[in-house]
């Protein structure tokens, strides 16, 4: 149970990026202490025999969590530099001891989610005991109430408490010490503090209960994952907003102007020197929090030239696997909000590794380098690796060269980007200057040897086909670049790199493209169970113009947060479709939107795989490690949502969508409720839910694809919607013709049941929307 607990926590806090908030009443960061001294003062803490007390009727309220101590034994730890971080209740031993936490979910789709894992839509449970950690104002709030109520220190039972609790609670505060150590330093109010709580339940067992308020989303309760399971992971039962929930607060630090200069070795561990710009946003903490990946060991630091120390694990916990580490700089002086501060940080180790076909991939293609949280800055890239070896990565070409047997890169930004990444390999290369655009293309040598040694072997041989991939990939890169940026707006970078990546994925970072070397092959050649009609399409039709419309969807409009990846994925998605269909004839287009029909109602476990959760849980479908779950609710789901949308405000009205969505949002990210009301605004006149709110609760919050049946009643029209929840509700766009031959289009909103509607004045006959319009079934 104690190794269960400290992960869960570990991984919440993985899933946030730790922003604090600054003013009156703050917890004053530890003075001149060093990370490592907070360390070992965490791994003594213990009981506090004259903190421990016989209690009643305390109540605790932390955004929609409710904890009520009805009867039981509450004992504070002992102080780490002169603050109580941790408490303990316990029923135990207690005639009628009893506790209580309630959570209620804000969201219907929160509530489903919860109820899919506990069978409940609201969590309501009664406790035997709990540990909370704690930064914010719990100490005061519990002893306040205990001072007002006639309740009495208990030191005798703290013996019993301390055996029983004292290596739980100090394997729990190891376990999260750097979230609690960023707290102790970075002089947060009271209120903004983290709290914690790890509950053993009546019926439910162990679980976690968070709250950090200056999260993206405060509240998180679930579990990890039992020991065994085919996935190790958390099991994330809900996380949202409170109802009474201020705007999210600004981060703690702001990053800019990267300049990076990293070593490649022989067996392809690198050293790394990375130097940036860090503004804090708030007064008097002494730490900067920063993301890198666990493979990557941070050796030394300095803020404005000064040696600093710095606080990383040595090991990492099962959910560090799928996120990046955290790691502290700690000053020995306070920090001063809106001060350009420079840092330095030198570290090592390996993110890449060879492939079996010779080839090498990039592991950590988001994690290489410092960041912390959203990043829209300059980098200043220096790559330094063996002659033999080629690599390209973001920005525009300084020089290549090599020296003394080490090959030399040097690449910049010619406009602040997200995020940077680079891709190395024994490439063949080709360039071409292609307009605005210069499209730099790579092939692996080694996988292209390969490939002509099997052709060889074969009776009779078989034609080469990887260099006339190289040769036909320019001239399709330039003409999806073409395309794209004739009806969006042209990107604000020169240089655009494909290059291979051993796998069946794709992606895309700002100049960088990495495409499946399945792609590099033609259809005949690939293996026999990536030869069918939809292998084909994704890796020969889809795949590319996928990856290069994240140059705009993803890289000049950006998700938020979370929640919002999905329309990055979607967008990118659908506009690769709509190149298809305009190479090919819509009847291409619609033979994939019908075959995502059928995968979103595929069965799992007797649930459909759409049922899973809405499109903008994004990876928290990921969690069991159902990666269809995820790949096709985001990817295919999301292309339907985007496919019903433009039927709705028509081709053009989407199209200037699109371009509205590049002018207002290039410079700061975008919110699924901003994308709703940039949208409404090209809902045309005449049709209902013209802020397209019951659109968005539907199809992007909601799930459900329904079964519609049209019948005639009488003179009335009778529309049955079934295979859905109760409360689901939608607009349907009925096709009616009048006894002239006249067509119109009717909307109706219709829920779960009988509709019965009334039959449009003059219309001889309705028809339901054709199913490459609608996304339902019949």
């Amino acid at each position: 149970m104690i190794r269960a607990l400290v992960c869960s926590f570990a991984l919440l806090c993985s899933l946030c990026a730790a922003h604090t908030a600054r003013g009156a009443d703050q917890l004053s960061p530890a003075p001149q202490v060093t990370a490592a001294e907070l360390a070992r003062a965490l791994r003594d803490i213990s009981i506090d025999p004259q903190q421990t007390f016989r209690v009643r009727d305390l109540t605790l309220t932390r955004g929609d969590i409710a904890i009520y101590l009805t009867e039981g034994i509450l004992s504070f730890v002992t102080p780490v530099m002169g603050h109580c971080i941790a408490a303990v209740f316990t029923t135990a031993g207690v005639d009628a001891g009893d506790a209580e936490i309630i959570l209620l979910p804000p969201q219907r789709s929160e509530r489903a989610s919860l109820a899919s894992f506990i069978h409940t839509p609201n969590l309501d449970e009664h406790l035997t005991s709990a540990v909370f950690l704690f930064t914010d104002d719990t100490t005061n709030e519990l002893l306040t109430q205990i001072r007002q109520a006639p309740l009495r220190k208990a030191p005798e039972l703290a013996a019993d408490m301390s055996s029983q609790f004292n290596p739980f609670v100090r394997h729990m505060s190891a376990g999260v010490d750097i979230r609690l150590i960023q707290s102790l330093l970075d002089n947060h109010k009271l209120d903004r503090g983290l709290f914690y709580s790890a509950i053993v339940g009546r019926e439910l067992g162990t679980f976690d209960v968070m709250y950090e308020p200056d999260e993206f989303e405060p509240v998180a309760a679930g579990r990890p994952l039992p020991a065994g399971a085919a996935h190790k992971g958390f099991q994330l039962w809900t996380t949202f907003r409170p109802r009474h929930k201020a705007a999210q607060l600004t981060p703690p630090v702001n990053l800019s102007n990267f300049s990076i200069d990293a070593l490649i070795h022989p067996d392809l561990s690198m050293s790394v020197t990375a130097r940036f710009g860090a503004t804090p946003a708030f007064d008097g903490g002494r730490v900067i929090s920063l993301g890198l990946s666990p493979r990557l060991k941070v050796l030394s630091a300095t803020i404005n030239e000064k040696p600093v120390e710095v606080f990383q694990r040595d090991t990492f916990g099962m959910f560090d696997v799928k996120s990046s580490g955290t790691f502290l700089l700690i000053s020995d002086v306070p920090l001063a909000s809106g001060n350009d501060y420079k840092v330095e940080v030198r570290y090592q180790g390996s993110v890449i590794r060879q492939a079996p076909d010779g080839s090498y991939f990039v592991d950590e293609r988001n994690a290489w380098f410092p960041y912390s949280g959203p990043v829209l800055a300059n980098f200043d890239l220096t790559f330094r690796c063996p002659e033999r070896l080629r690599l390209v990565s973001t920005g525009e070409p300084v020089s290549d060269e090599v020296v003394n047997g080490i090959r030399i890169v040097h690449r910049k930004t010619q406009v602040p980007e997200r995020l940077a990444g680079f891709n190395l390999g024994d490439y063949s290369t080709v360039v071409e200057e292609h307009g605005q655009y210069r499209v730099e293309c790579y092939a692996n040598t080694a996988t292209a040897a390969s490939l002509e040694k099997r052709k060889a072997s074969e009776t009779p041989p078989l034609t080469p086909s990887t260099g006339d991939a190289l040769q036909s990939l320019p001239k399709e890169t330039e003409r999806i670049l073409d395309d794209y940026t004739q009806r969006w707006v042209q990107l604000p970078i020169h240089s655009v790199a494909v290059s291979p990546i051993s796998g069946y994925f794709g992606q895309g970072f700002p100049g960088l493209i990495y495409l499946s070397t399945v792609s590099y092959v033609r259809e005949q050649d690939r293996p026999s169970q990536l030869r069918s009609a939809r292998m084909d399409t994704f890796f020969s039709e889809m795949l590319l113009p996928h990856e290069v419309a994240h140059q705009w969807w993803g890289n000049v409009v950006s998700a938020a947060n979370y929640r919002t990846e999905w329309l990055m994925e979607a967008m990118a998605n659908y506009s690769a479709l709509q190149f298809l269909e305009r190479s090919k004839g819509a009847a291409v287009m619609n033979e994939v939107l019908d075959t995502y029909r059928g995968d979103l109602a595929k069965q799992e476990n007797g649930k459909s795989i759409e049922s899973s959760g809405p499109v903008d849980f994004g990876v928290r479908l990921e969690q069991t490690g159902d990666l269809l779950a995820w790949h096709t609710i985001v990817y295919e789901k999301g292309t339907w949502v985007l496919h019903m949308l433009r039927e709705r405000l028509g081709d053009d009205g989407f199209a200037k969508m699109q371009v509205r969505l590049f002018r207002d949002f290039s410079a700061k990210p975008i919110s699924n409720e901003d994308f709703r009301k940039a949208a409404s605004k090209f809902v045309p006149a005449g049709q209902p839910d013209k802020s397209l709110t019951l659109f968005f609760d539907t199809w992007v919050y909601g799930t459900g694809i329904p079964s519609l049946r049209l019948q005639r009643a009488g003179r009335n029209l009778r529309l049955n919607l079934s295979g859905v929840d109760e409360d689901f509700a939608v607009d349907v766009a009925l096709h009616c013709t009048s006894k002239g031959g006249k067509e119109r289009v009717q909307w109706v909103r219709v829920s779960s049941g009988n509709n019965d509607l009334e039959s449009p004045s003059g219309a001889m006959a309705c028809q339901l929307p054709a199913s490459n319009e609608f996304l339902y079934s019949q």
